[in-house]
């Protein structure tokens, strides 16, 4: 089945809300609606938000912002598929689908997210899309910040 980004808008917004991770991940990302707030009400950091769609199912949840023209980074941020959708390589495929999605659609040499210590298992999922610990924590939500380096990775995703 194909996979798709697609704008979160006045027709998808309902079944966006709608996707919940795991019950015992919960805690380790804020829910699809606050994310959607926060890029209406935080318009300095200009977030986007977007359905992740497999065929015409919305199936997860995307948020892209914080971008640095100067530095050419851009941050990757509440990545999340739906209880139902996970745990069959759906993750790693969309993360995929996301940074040649990020690399074609922004003009950035680097992609930034941050993850809880404790998540090992996005942790292994980030690199083994060719996402590496920085070693800094990010002060304000105390996560590992990790990174993309798009030039670095080009050959990869061929």
């Amino acid at each position: 089945m194909s996979l798709s980004i697609r704008p979160v808008n006045a027709d998808n917004w309902r079944a966006i809300i709608a996707l919940e991770p795991k019950p015992e991940q919960a805690h380790l990302i804020e829910p699809n609606a606050v994310s959607m707030l926060e890029s209406f009400f935080d318009r300095d950091l200009k977030w986007q938000c977007y359905g992740l769609y497999e065929g015409d199912v919305p199936v997860g949840f995307l948020m892209i912002g914080a971008r640095d023209y100067i530095k050419r980074y851009i941050w990757l941020d509440r990545f999340m598929l739906d209880v139902a959708y996970q745990g069959d390589g759906r993750g790693q495929r969309f993360l995929e689908h996301i940074v040649a999605f990020i690399s074609e659609n922004f003009f950035v040499k680097t992609i930034k997210t941050s993850m809880k210590a404790e998540n090992t298992h996005v942790k292994h999922l980030y690199k083994s899309v060719g996402f590496e610990a920085t070693g800094t924590i990010d002060p304000e939500f105390d996560e590992e910040v990790w990174v993309y380096n798009v030039k670095k990775n080009r050959k990869r995703r061929r």
